[in-house]
C-alpha cells in the first residue's frame, strides 16, 4: 500500500507472554483496537514497540501479523532502529516485499572511541534509501542515536530521492519551521513527540507519531481534526489538555514510557503484558493516576464527536 502518510499514526508496543516471548494473538487484537478507534496508520518495532530489544525473527514475525490483520486498512510504517547497517537494509528489503507504504529508519552509532560523526548517520541514511524504493523517514532522536539531525544534516539528507519525511522527536517545536525554511515540502516534518504536537501541527505538521496513540488513539486523531480539519484552536486546547496530556504527565513522572503504555492498554482490556527487561510494569501511586484518567476518556471523547460534528 503506497499513500501519503498524515493523521495520528500509532507505533504499536509489542505484547509479550509472561515468559518474554511474543504474544502475537494480542499483536493481532492492539491492530484491531487502534484502527477501530481511528489509527490512520500503523508503525510496528519503533521504541513504543521496543523494536531495538526484538532479533530478525522477532521483528518479522511482529510485521506479518500487522500487516495480515490490518490487511490494507491503512498504511503500514515499519521501524528500523538499528545498530550495523547490513541488518537495516535486509530489513528495509524485508518491508518493501510485505507492501510497506514507507520505512522509518535511525542507526545507534556507538561511541566507541572518536565520538559519533554525522558523516556515519548520513551514510547509513544513503545505503537503506539505496535498498528499496520505499519513501523514507528519517527518525531524530539524538538520545538514542548519538546523532542530532539538525536542519542543515536534514537539508543535506533531502538529497536522497528517497528521503520524504522526518520524525522530529526532540521537542523542540521550533525545528518544524527551520526544516521547512531550509528544505520548503521537499521532507515533511512529522511531529514525533507527546509534548509538542498542538505547537507542531500549528506550524505544518500534517502527521503525529508518538506511543501515546496506543492509549488515546481516537484522542489523537480528534487534536487532529480540530487543529487541521476545523481550524478550531480552542477546541484542540481542550482536547490535548483534558484528553491526552494527563498520559504523558504519567509517562514522564514515572519515567516508564513504554510501562505507561502498556498499562494504558491493559486498563482498557487490551492485555499487552510488561515490557521486557530491564523495562518494567507500571504500578504504584501512577498506574492509580492512569486509571483514574482512562475512567474518563470515553466521555470526554464523546462529548469531543459532538464538537467536531458541528458545522
Amino acid at each position: 500500500m503506497t499513500a501519503q502518510l498524515g493523521g495520528a499514526i500509532v507505533p504499536l508496543v509489542t505484547p509479550f507472554a509472561p515468559d518474554e516471548s511474543l504474544d502475537l494473538a494480542a499483536l493481532s487484537r492492539l491492530v484491531e483496537h487502534a484502527i477501530d478507534n481511528g489509527a490512520e496508520g500503523l508503525m510496528p518495532t519503533a521504541l513504543s514497540g521496543e523494536g531495538p530489544l526484538l532479533d530478525e525473527g522477532e521483528t518479522l514475525a511482529v510485521w506479518d501479523t500487522v500487516f495480515a490483520r490490518a490487511a490494507g486498512r491503512v498504511p503500514i510504517v515499519p521501524a528500523i532502529v538499528a545498530t550495523t547497517t547490513r541488518r537495516a537494509v535486509s530489513l528495509a528489503r524485508a518491508a518493501e516485499q510485505r507492501g510497506a507504504a514507507a520505512l522509518m529508519a535511525a542507526p545507534i552509532l556507538p561511541e566507541l572511541y572518536s565520538g559519533r560523526s554525522p558523516e556515519d548517520a548520513c551514510s547509513f541514511y544513503a545505503d537503506v534509501a539505496g535498498a528499496s524504493a520505499l519513501p523514507l523517514v528519517l527518525f531524530n532522536y539524538p538520545s538514542l542515536t548519538g546523532v542530532d539531525l539538525v536542519p542543515p544534516i536534514v537539508a543535506r539528507l533531502a538529497c536522497l530521492d528517497r528521503v520524504r519525511y522526518i520524525k522530529e522527536s526532540t521537542g523542540d517545536a521550533s525545528r518544524v519551521h527551520d526544516i521547512q525554511r531550509l528544505v520548503g515540502d521537499r521532507v515533511e516534518v512529522i511531529c514525533g513527540a507527546p509534548h509538542t504536537a498542538l505547537e507542531s501541527l500549528a506550524l505544518g505538521c500534517r502527521a503525529w507519531i508518538t506511543g501515546l496513540l496506543n492509549v488515546v488513539p481516537r484522542s489523537g486523531r480528534q487534536l487532529m481534526r480540530a487543529v487541521l480539519q476545523k481550524n478550531d484552536v480552542a477546541l484542540a486546547r481542550r482536547i490535548y489538555g483534558r484528553q491526552i496530556l494527563p498520559v504523558y504527565d504519567v509517562l514522564r513522572d514515572s519515567s516508564n514510557p513504554t510501562g505507561t503504555l502498556k498499562a494504558g492498554l491493559c486498563l482498557q482490556g487490551i492485555d499487552v503484558g510488561s515490557p521486557r527487561r530491564p523495562g518494567r510494569a507500571l504500578d504504584g501511586d501512577a498506574l492509580r493516576a492512569l486509571e483514574g484518567h482512562l475512567r474518563q476518556v470515553p466521555a470526554l471523547e464523546s462529548g469531543t464527536e459532538i464538537e467536531l460534528g458541528k458545522t
